[in-house]
């Protein structure tokens, strides 16, 4: 009797291991020909215990239209919410379960709350606003109520008439104020435009803001504080002039990482620490190397620097949940790169496994099913 009750509670665990693992990954495809058009086309990729099992056509998008954006999965960082909702980085949403766009303007994503998802505008033409979409009801508006406000921090905006660059701040209802006379000359790309330079809230009085110096060599990284204007120094990191502004990733309350491209920096406001990382932050116990050599980039189970495997991809087609993590294998030849499909962690048999996939856009995420 206690032998089958041991075998029992061994197949029901099996069972509901089993039933509990199914996962499926949103990848983002482009049709290469229709440049005009620009279609993307979404599938997700069924997963059981990390082994792939099919693939399904979600939607076809087009990413232009009228000769202007439209739904582009490519730019920014894709969110998906509840296991079914996809926001762009440019803030369409798209229904995965129901296999349509729900909205296709623009705007900043700023968190999703319950059945909303909750975006900022900063726009010449079209102001300053909130505006939410109603998962629930469908609907997209624009916050009436002036006193609404949906994320830490005051109105800090970047004054880029004259270099060096200014930060001014926009009380309500009151004159603005002059907090930094000197912020620096912002980063210098190609086309004679300055992005503005990176900065984020930690509290509704402090903030983080990045300094490039002149000549585009070095960026510091300054704590200011809004009400007294007292600026700290928090540290220094060397710097290439290039195109790609970086992404930046609020990890949890204290921890945000800058990704450059070619290096990630790590930015501690507890403890004032910037330093370059040699691995991505660690996601769902996964990392992976920042540099990469002609071999590829390393793959750890962060938790016990346990190597995974190496392969050429690029960091922004590295996605990870609970027991598995997904990459874009390249071929590099010289300058160029060939994808090779992706390499998708299994965690039954331990290893990683091929995946078909050709001229892969974007990964998206995971998604319980």
């Amino acid at each position: 009797m206690r032998q089958l009750c041991l075998i029992f509670f061994v197949l029901f665990g099996v069972y509901s291991f089993s039933q509990g693992s199914k996962q499926a990954l949103i990848v983002v495809h482009v049709e290469t020909p229709v440049k005009a058009e620009f279609k993307q086309k979404i599938y997700a990729y069924h997963f059981l215990n990390g082994h792939f099992t099919g693939r399904e056509e979600i939607l076809v998008v087009n990413g232009k239209q009228g000769g202007k954006d439209y739904i582009r999965t490519d730019l920014g960082t894709c969110t998906t919410y509840k296991d079914r909702y996809m926001i762009t980085g440019i803030g369409n949403i798209i229904d995965l379960k129901e296999k349509k766009i729900l909205f296709d303007g623009r705007a900043n994503l700023v968190r999703c709350s319950g059945d909303s998802a909750i975006f900022y505008t900063n726009d010449f033409a079209k102001g300053k606003f909130y505006s939410v979409y109603n998962f629930k009801t469908k609907t997209y508006g624009e916050v009436k109520n002036l006193t609404f406000k949906a994320k830490l921090g005051q109105d800090v905006e970047y004054d880029k008439t004259a270099m060096p660059i200014k930060l001014n701040l926009y009380p309500q209802n009151k004159p603005k104020v002059e907090l930094v006379k000197d912020a620096g000359y912002g980063q210098i790309t190609k086309d004679g435009k300055i992005p503005d330079p990176p900065m984020w809230w930690i509290d509704n009085t402090t903030f983080i803001y990045t300094y490039y110096n002149k000549e585009n060599t070095e960026i510091s990284f300054y704590k200011v504080n809004a009400d007294s204007k007292n600026a700290t120094l928090m540290g220094k990191i060397p710097f290439k002039p290039g195109n790609q502004t970086p992404i930046v990733t609020k990890e949890d309350k204290y921890v945000t990482t800058l990704n450059y491209g070619d290096k990630i920096v790590l930015v501690n406001s507890k403890n004032d620490k910037v330093e370059e990382m040699n691995f991505t932050y660690p996601l769902n116990g996964f990392a992976a190397e920042v540099k990469s050599t002609p071999q590829g980039r390393r793959v750890l189970l962060a938790n016990n620097n346990k190597e995974l495997g190496k392969y050429p991809f690029q960091l922004k087609n590295f996605k990870s949940t609970e027991n598995t993590v997904a990459l874009v294998r390249e071929l590099i030849v010289g300058t160029e790169s060939y994808q090779q499909g992706m390499a998708v962690w299994n965690y039954e048999q331990m290893k990683f496994e091929k995946v078909d996939a050709d001229e892969v856009l974007t990964l998206v995420g995971w998604i319980n099913e």
